[in-house]
């Protein structure tokens, strides 16, 4: 890595370190405030409707949840820092284990659809740039975003349909993989990872689409094709290393919506990820394990971001982090 590459590194390393815990800090007195104005009572909700108020009182009492809004926020985010997240309300178990082991859950999911994702847009794009204005382009960019404007659920449900209810080939419920071997599991996955990878298939088609076709008109494409390489030696050595280089904004836009965007998916195919566990904690207002879900996410989309800014000088010295970072 050059002196000025390396400059530029570190210049934007030393930028998000600022910005990020400025920015958690802002997410989490958000994310504590909502929980807080949400109606309903923590003490009544963990007793049930049968306890006394003196009952509902002294639990919220034990808990910390009697005093000022200020006093409430520090106890919660001086936990949340030093690793000490409390008990949830619901499901008498410590909140970290809940959300990271949920957590792990998501990721797998997720990455599962990455790789599905990635090699399925790289080679409808570089399809679409080589045709690009004949009638296979016009009709994968079609097809694409028909896909892309169906809801989430509407895709799930077809598929569902077809492969778990019709063909019988996997079954409705991905639940039972996290105690499957690994290929039956991937056999489990398959479904929902693909449903939540159409959901961003057609973003990253288009943005490989139009980095084909930058490659294909550049001067060093020209010259290979001078040089009397083939067009799968052009392909392998050139179209497909620039054609990657889109997928790593979409990655830190992925990550970051990764959880809340496969709420719909987990809640479908009955898979025990972290946003199925936020939303039943957001119904029953359990606080502890919401506002600790809410605020890991938070910081998991800023370190994605982090991580492609990271990705795009080191693989695209062209890219000018001076203004991104200052915009």
């Amino acid at each position: 890595m050059s002196t000025a590459r390396r400059r530029r590194l570190l210049a934007l390393v030393g930028r998000r370190v600022v910005q990020i815990p400025l920015v958690l800090v802002v997410v989490s007195v958000l994310t504590f405030w909502l929980v807080q104005v949400v109606p309903g009572d923590p003490g009544r909700n963990a007793l049930g409707q049968y306890a006394t108020a003196a009952q509902v009182h002294a639990w919220n009492v034990q808990h910390g949840l009697d005093g000022s809004l200020v006093s409430r926020y520090l106890h919660w985010i001086g936990g949340f820092v030093t690793g000490d997240w409390g008990t949830s309300f619901v499901y008498s178990e410590p909140v970290r284990d809940l959300v990271l082991g949920r957590l792990g859950n998501s990721l797998l999911l997720g990455a599962y659809a990455f790789v599905i994702m990635v090699p399925v847009a790289i080679a409808l794009g570089a399809v679409q740039a080589y045709r690009q204005g004949r009638r296979s382009d016009r009709a994968i960019t079609v097809g694409l975003l028909t896909v892309s404007a169906v809801p989430e659920f509407v895709v799930g449900i077809v598929l569902l349909l077809v492969f778990a209810v019709w063909l019988r080939v996997v079954p409705v419920q991905a639940s039972g993989a996290l105690d499957a071997g690994f290929g039956e599991r991937l056999r489990v996955l398959t479904l929902p990872a693909v449903v939540l990878a159409l959901a961003y298939l057609a973003v990253l088609t288009r943005m490989v689409r139009a980095g084909t076709i930058d490659t294909i008109r550049s001067q060093f494409h020209r010259t290979a094709v001078l040089k009397g390489l083939t067009n799968g030696q052009i392909v392998r050595r050139h179209v497909i290393r620039n054609a990657l280089i889109p997928t790593f904004s979409v990655l830190g836009i992925y990550l970051g919506t990764l959880l809340g965007g496969s709420v719909i998916v987990e809640t479908l195919f009955s898979y025990p990820g972290l946003g199925a566990l936020l939303v039943s904690a957001a119904e029953r207002k359990d606080a502890l394990l919401l506002e600790s879900g809410v605020m890991l996410a938070g910081a998991m989309s800023l370190g994605a971001l982090l991580l492609t800014d990271l990705l795009f000088v080191v693989v695209d010295p062209r890219i000018r982090f001076e203004r991104r970072a200052t915009a």
